[in-house]
């Protein structure tokens, strides 16, 4: 695609086995939008690089830590918002359940809770922006200049007051493992950049999804499909993150397309989780469906860290909290549902309505 710069890789199967090529396909990318806006975090390197940072991350993210720790202050979290919001009858559940949900918890597993959720939401939006853009907008980079500015006055304020109370979050536990500042920074950048906006998108994609699709949400209510279905289906049916890039490290050929040092490949997760040759009828939203084959969290070494967390927060927590909360929860048809992004992708709003009474 010339207009990108880039070739694009848009099956499953040559994504899910061409991800895992690292020393054709690397993550590193000293030029690249991430390193020169957020920092070098692991998710620009590779090999020793890349697992000794992760490594260093995994028991704040971990599922044993996910289920003993976070799961809770999840659930006090959700509560917390749905008592507020139940007596309105109506909101935009982006804004007022999906995004301050997604960013308490997030404040939580990166132990920057002297952030406010605005902040974090904002903040790793205007990351999320910088980093994909491709046409070299100055306000946009100016942004997420403003964007890291801010977490690193927020990571300033927080590490003596960890290192006095150590927990299990992010920041907490790289000062525990001896990590350099500079990588510290970056890895908090690159979990906030993620970390925020991905549960935020799937929560209110999901309920999007299940409001116009009555009859899958009737089956979970029947008991016969669970929420992690719900929440996996959505995650192929429109992948939070749609794209990945990567850097040519050595002459190469596939799939008819030969491939020089430097040059650019975008692998397209959204376009993989649609494939016709590993999804049956892929366009439609179905959470029976066996999705197994779904690389909504990567296929390789770079497999989502924050995935366990991602679950618990979605599927745990906020999905089965919202339609036990807001009865008679429905789209309100006086606004339309926006959906934007490519990099990454997700509803700009959801209004509803509900029986506050």
């Amino acid at each position: 695609m010339p207009q990108l710069g880039s070739t694009v890789f848009t099956r499953r199967d040559d994504i899910f086995t061409q991800e895992k090529r690292v020393d054709v396909f690397s993550s590193y990318q000293p030029a690249g939008l991430m390193n020169r806006l957020m920092g070098h975090n692991m998710m620009r390197k590779d090999c020793d690089a890349h697992m000794a940072e992760r490594v260093a991350m995994f028991p704040s993210v971990s599922p044993r830590t996910v289920r003993d720790i976070w799961r809770a202050k999840f659930q006090v979290h959700g509560d917390r918002i749905l008592d507020e919001l139940a007596g309105s009858g109506h909101a935009d559940l982006v804004k007022a359940f999906a995004l301050p949900l997604s960013a308490e918890c997030l404040k939580d597993i990166t132990g920057l809770t002297n952030m406010r959720y605005q902040d974090m939401d904002a903040w790793s939006q205007a990351m999320i922006d910088g980093i994909a853009n491709y046409t070299g907008n100055k306000e946009i980079e100016a942004r997420c200049h403003a964007a890291t500015a801010g977490i690193d006055a927020a990571i300033d304020d927080m590490i003596p007051v960890l290192r006095k109370h150590p927990d299990a979050s992010i920041l907490s536990v790289l000062l525990a493992s001896g990590q350099p500042i500079d990588s510290i920074r970056a890895n908090i950048k690159l979990a906030i950049s993620g970390g925020q906006n991905e549960p935020r998108d799937a929560i209110a994609g999901t309920v999007w999804a299940l409001l116009t699709h009555p009859e899958q949400l009737e089956l979970v209510r029947e008991g016969k499909a669970k929420w992690i279905d719900v929440f996996e289906e959505y995650a192929r049916w429109i992948a939070p993150i749609q794209m990945s890039p990567r850097r040519v490290a050595k002459p190469w050929s596939y799939g008819g397309v030969d491939f020089e040092p430097d040059d650019r490949v975008f692998f397209m997760f959204g376009s993989a989780n649609r494939d016709e040759a590993c999804f049956g009828d892929p366009d439609r939203f179905d959470i029976t469906r066996d999705t197994s084959k779904s690389i909504a969290f990567g296929a390789g070494p770079h497999y989502c860290a924050g995935a366990f967390a991602s679950r618990a927060m979605v599927a745990d927590v906020a999905l089965p909290g919202i339609f036990k909360r807001l009865k008679g929860l429905r789209l309100d048809r006086s606004e339309p549902v926006r959906i934007g992004g490519w990099a990454f992708r997700g509803l700009l709003n959801l209004p509803v309505q509900w029986d506050a009474g």
